[in-house]
C-alpha cells in the first residue's frame, strides 16, 4: 500500500534527534527524504491518495487545518522539497504555504488591520534558500525589499522558524554595499529602543537570530533584525499562542509606522531628476541658444514623473544628465512640469518655446512607448565636469541604485551641491556636411594594434582582413567589460592609417532614426515660418566629406563609422537601404530623398553589441548575414598582459575572474559573463577590487538574477577573491 505523504506524521529531525532530515550534499544533489517516505514525484502520490482515500484535490484536503500544522509541514518537508522537486505547478510546497497566508488573512491580528497585507514566497523561478511570510504595511512598504515589516523566516535546515520585526535587505545592500550590514543593524538597534514592552511579552531584542545558514542574504536578515522570537520545531506552540505573539508583534510594528519612525529623514538637499540624454553635448548648443533667446526651451520625454516625486519636487529643481556610461555631464535647471494622463501622451503646454516639428504632436512614434508624458520648461542647461551618478544621494523611496539610468524612466536623488560648470559658450549650431581635414598622420603598425588592444595578434589579421575585403562590415559582440568599444576605436583608427578625421563615432539607442542615420526632412525656422529641408545624416555627411576630399573608392584612403552599441536600436529601421548596398557596393539604389546612391567600398564599419542586453540570434537574419561576427570574450590573458605593464601581480585577480565567469555561465551562459575591463586599474588593491564589486560588478550580476534573487545572493566577493589581491 502506498503511504500518502501529506497524511502520514514521522517524526520530525528534532524528535529523531538528527540535525538535518537526511543527507543534505550540494544544491541539485538528492537528500533523503524521511523513512517510510514515498518519493515518487508529488503528482503521482497525490493521485493515488486520492483514489485510496476518496480525497478531493489536494487544497480542499488541508482546509481548516491549524497555521501550527502548516508551520509544521513546511519545516517538514521544504527541504526535501526544494533539492528533489520541480519549482513550479501547484505542489505539495505550493499547497503548505497557501493555506498558512489563509490561515494567517483570517486571523483577528490582521483582519483588524486593514493596512497590512499578507505576502507568503518561497521563490521565484527557483527555490528560495529561506522562504518567508510577511506583512507589510501599506502606509510602510508594499515590498520586502525595502522598509519595515513583520516575517515570518524558516530556518534553512527546517529546524524551526522566527517571527521577526525585521527591515528589507535588498534596497540597503543596492546602495549601501558592504556597509549595509552595519547601516542595518545601527537602524535595528534605534528602532528597538521604541518598543521595549515586546521583551516583557517573551521577544529577544538582541538583534541575534540563527538561520542555519553563512550566505550573505541570510546573514542580511539576521542583521535587519528590531525584534524576534524563535519557534523550535518540535515545540511549535498551539495557535492561540502563535496569534497572540503575531498581535503583539504588530502592534509594534505598528506603533513603529504610525509614530513615524520608521521614515528615513529626507536630507536637506532637494529632490531632483536624472535623465538619459546621450547625444546632450551636440544637442545642447541649439537649447541654449533658444534658452537665450527666449528665456526658456521646452524639453520632451516619453515617460512619467511619479505621482509621488511630483508631491516633492519644488519648483525649480535641477535635472541631471547622464550622457552615457553612468556619467552626469550636464545639469538643467527645470521651472515648470506637465505630466500626459495616460501612455497616449500630450502636446506641449508652451508652444511658444517648443520646436516647431514638436508643436502638435502627442508622441515620438507608433510604439507603445513613445507617447510624451511629461514635457520639462528648462530655464537654463549647462555642461558640467562629469562625475558618476552613483555618486548622486539617491532618494531611496522613488528609485534604487538598479534602476537610477534607467532608459526608460527618470532617476530620482537629492542635489548634489559642490557640481563644477565647465567654460562653456554658446557656439552657433553647424551643418557637418564635410568633416575638417586634420594634419597628416603616419600610419600605424600593425604591432601598435596588437599592443593597445591586447588581443592575439590572430585574431585581430582577421578583423583587419575582412575591413580590408569586399563586404567592409564586422561586429564585436561580447558581454559587458570585454573592452569592445575601445577595440573598435582602436581597429577604425589602425584601418584609417591614424588619420582621427575619417572617423565618425554614432551612439546607437532606441529613439535613433533613419533620418539621422541615412538623411531626412528637418524643420528650420525662418521669416517667413517653418520650411522642411532636407539634411544628410551621419551616413551621407561622411560621403560627402569622401567626395570633397578626393578618396572615394581610394583604398588608401579608408574611412570608419563605428555603430556603438548597434543592438540597442532597430536595425532595419535606422540602416534602410543600407541592407541591400552592403552586400552590392558597386551597385546603386534609391533612397528616400536621393535619386541614386552608392555606398564607397572603402567606407568601413565597425559595430558593437552586448550581448547581455541581446543576443546575436535575436538580431535581424539579413542584417546578420552581412556582418562578419567576432566574439570578445573575458580575458584572463589580457589582465595578465596588462598589469605584466605596470608591474603588478595579477594571478590572484585573473583567478577570481575565471571563478566568477564559470560561475556565471554554469548559472545563465556565457553571454551573461563579466569583461575584463573592470579590473584594469593601474594600482589595484584589496579596497579597489571591493569598491569595484560593490558598484559595479554586484548591482550588474543582480540585473542577470533579477528573477532569480536568491541566486544572485550566492556571488560574493570573499567567494571569488578569498585572499588579498594587493
Amino acid at each position: 500500500m502506498i503511504r500518502c505523504a501529506m497524511d502520514r506524521h514521522e517524526p520530525t529531525s528534532s524528535e529523531r534527534g538528527d540535525s538535518k532530515i537526511g543527507p543534505m550534499r550540494t544544491a541539485r544533489s538528492v537528500i533523503q527524504p524521511p523513512p517510510g517516505w514515498d518519493i515518487r514525484p508529488l503528482e503521482s502520490v497525490n493521485l493515488i491518495c486520492q483514489k485510496e482515500k476518496g480525497m478531493s484535490a489536494m487544497p480542499a484536503a488541508l482546509d481548516g487545518q491549524s497555521v501550527g500544522y502548516y508551520f509544521a509541514k513546511i519545516l517538514e518537508r521544504y527541504s526535501y522539497a526544494r533539492h528533489n522537486l520541480e519549482f513550479g505547478g501547484k505542489h505539495e510546497i505550493y499547497n503548505y504555504f497557501d493555506g498558512l497566508k489563509k490561515g494567517l488573512e483570517a486571523s483577528a491580528a490582521v483582519k483588524t488591520r486593514p493596512a497590512v497585507r499578507v505576502v507568503a514566497s518561497y521563490g521565484k523561478g527557483n527555490w528560495a534558500t529561506i522562504p518567508w511570510v510577511s506583512f507589510l504595511d501599506s502606509r510602510e512598504t508594499t515590498s520586502t525589499q525595502r522598509g519595515t515589516y513583520v516575517v515570518y523566516l524558516f530556518r534553512e535546515d527546517g529546524e524551526g522558524f522566527y517571527i521577526k520585526l525585521a527591515q528589507g535587505v535588498t534596497d540597503t545592500e543596492h546602495e549601501f554595499g558592504a556597509k549595509a550590514f552595519d547601516v542595518l543593524a545601527k537602524r535595528a538597534e534605534e528602532l528597538r529602543s521604541a518598543i521595549p514592552e515586546l521583551a516583557e511579552k517573551g521577544f529577544d531584542l538582541s538583534g541575534r537570530s540563527d538561520l542555519g545558514a553563512s550566505h550573505r542574504k541570510a546573514r542580511m536578515y539576521e542583521a535587519s533584525t528590531i525584534a524576534a522570537k524563535y519557534y523550535p520545531a518540535n515545540a511549535i506552540p498551539q495557535d492561540a499562542t502563535l496569534f497572540a505573539d503575531l498581535e503583539h508583534m504588530l502592534a509594534a510594528y505598528e506603533h513603529l509606522v504610525t509614530s513615524g519612525l520608521t521614515l528615513q529623514p529626507e536630507p536637506d538637499e532637494p529632490l531632483a531628476l536624472v535623465g538619459t540624454w546621450r547625444t546632450i553635448k551636440t544637442d545642447i548648443d541649439p537649447a541654449a541658444e533658444q534658452i537665450k533667446e527666449k528665456g526658456a526651451w521646452a524639453s520632451a520625454w516619453s515617460f512619467r514623473l511619479k505621482e509621488e516625486a511630483q508631491k516633492h519636487l519644488k519648483i525649480p529643481f535641477t535635472l541631471y544628465i547622464n550622457g552615457g556610461g553612468g556619467q552626469i555631464v550636464a545639469r538643467a535647471r527645470v521651472s515648470a512640469f506637465a505630466c500626459a494622463e495616460d501612455a497616449n501622451g500630450m502636446k506641449t503646454p508652451w508652444p511658444d518655446i517648443t520646436e516647431p516639428a514638436l508643436h502638435d504632436i502627442t508622441r515620438f512614434g507608433p510604439g507603445v512607448h513613445e507617447g510624451i508624458k511629461t514635457w520639462l520648461k528648462i530655464s537654463s542647461i549647462e555642461l558640467i565636469s562629469p562625475f558618476r551618478a552613483n555618486e548622486l544621494p539617491i532618494a531611496t523611496d522613488l528609485s534604487t541604485p538598479a534602476n537610477l539610468l534607467n532608459q526608460n524612466a527618470f532617476g530620482y536623488v537629492y542635489e548634489k551641491l559642490d557640481v563644477v560648470p565647465q567654460a562653456y559658450e554658446i557656439s552657433p549650431t553647424v551643418k557637418h556636411e564635410v568633416m575638417e581635414p586634420e594634419a597628416e598622420e603616419e600610419p600605424l603598425e600593425f604591432q601598435w594594434l596588437v599592443e593597445e588592444t591586447l588581443l592575439p595578434a590572430s585574431l585581430l589579421e582577421k578583423m583587419v582582413a575582412t575591413l580590408s575585403g569586399p563586404s567592409p562590415q564586422i561586429l564585436l559582440a561580447g558581454p559587458p567589460g570585454t573592452s569592445k568599444t575601445w577595440v573598435a576605436q582602436r581597429l577604425a583608427l589602425y584601418m584609417a592609417g591614424g588619420r582621427k578625421s575619417a572617423i565618425r563615432t554614432v551612439q546607437f539607442h532606441p529613439s535613433y532614426t533613419y533620418e539621422s542615420f541615412i538623411e531626412g526632412l528637418r524643420p528650420k525656422a525662418t521669416s517667413t515660418g517653418v520650411q522642411f529641408e532636407l539634411t544628410p545624416g551621419i551616413v551621407l555627411e561622411v560621403v560627402n566629406s569622401m567626395a570633397a576630399a578626393g578618396h572615394l573608392n581610394d583604398p588608401k584612403c579608408p574611412y570608419v563609422i563605428i555603430l556603438d552599441e548597434a543592438n540597442r536600436a532597430n536595425l532595419p529601421k535606422v540602416l534602410g537601404e543600407l541592407l541591400f548596398l552592403f552586400e552590392y557596393r558597386n551597385e546603386a539604389i534609391r533612397l528616400q530623398y536621393t535619386k541614386e546612391f552608392k555606398l564607397p567600398s572603402n567606407l568601413l564599419f565597425i559595430g558593437t553589441m552586448n550581448t547581455a542586453d541581446r543576443s546575436i540570434r535575436s538580431i535581424d537574419a539579413a542584417l546578420r548575414r552581412r556582418f562578419d561576427v567576432f566574439e570578445l570574450t573575458p580575458n584572463s590573458e589580457a589582465l595578465t598582459n596588462y598589469y605584466s605593464k605596470t608591474g603588478q601581480d595579477s594571478r590572484a585577480v585573473a583567478d577570481g575572474l575565471i571563478s566568477l565567469n564559470a560561475a556565471l555561465a554554469g548559472d545563465i551562459d556565457r553571454h551573461h559573463t563579466i569583461g575584463h575591463s573592470f579590473f584594469m586599474k593601474r594600482d589595484m588593491s584589496q579596497d579597489i577590487l571591493r569598491d569595484i564589486w560593490e558598484r559595479q560588478l554586484f548591482p550588474l550580476i543582480e540585473e542577470y538574477f533579477f528573477d532569480q534573487p536568491d541566486l544572485a545572493g550566492d556571488y560574493t566577493i570573499e567567494r571569488f577573491w578569498p585572499r588579498n589581491v594587493s
